[in-house]
């Protein structure tokens, strides 16, 4: 007894030790045999009214469209289980596409690696060690893509306003 309108075994014997409580041990038994009887004499009716039903639905042509519109709809629930997988199989698809073009827009938008930057002739350290003329930038063919050197911090005397 699996669940009784709701009602699952713990509740049962709950309801049982209030009604004992409640009805008292002289009652209780009467009510126990009232029970029993109730429960016995609905056990026969449903088992009557189950046994004319398959007696009507044998006996008479609608039990055949009955039984060639159940089919039908084990036939119908049978595709709709065959459909819901395949929704499932092309969302999953789908996602996993939109998933692999996320990753490829991430990898187009990062930075590229960077290479050394040029170095510059008469330039140590940021300080120049010949005159303005001499500084000349020397830039191969595979470095005009670096990043562009920026200049180090200058030395600059505190003024004295």
């Amino acid at each position: 007894m699996d669940s009784f309108f709701g009602i699952g075994f713990p509740e049962l014997i709950l309801i049982l030790i209030v009604a004992g409580i409640v009805m008292g041990p002289e009652r209780i038994g009467q009510a126990a045999r009232w029970l029993g009887r109730t429960t016995a004499q609905m056990q026969k009716i449903s088992r009557g009214f189950m046994r004319q039903l398959n007696h009507e639905l044998d006996n008479s042509g609608d039990g055949e469209a009955l039984r060639e519109t159940m089919q039908e709809l084990q036939q119908l629930r049978k595709e709709l289980t065959d459909l819901r997988g395949e929704i499932t199989q092309a969302t999953s698809e789908t996602t996993q596409a939109g998933k692999q073009a996320f990753a490829d827009i991430n990898n187009s938008i990062q930075l590229p690696n960077l290479m050394p930057s040029p170095t510059v002739k008469g330039v140590s350290n940021g300080k120049p060690t010949s005159t303005p003329e001499q500084n000349e930038t020397v830039v191969d063919d595979e470095q005009e893509t670096a990043v562009p050197h920026l200049p180090s911090l200058l030395d600059v005397p505190d003024d004295p306003e």
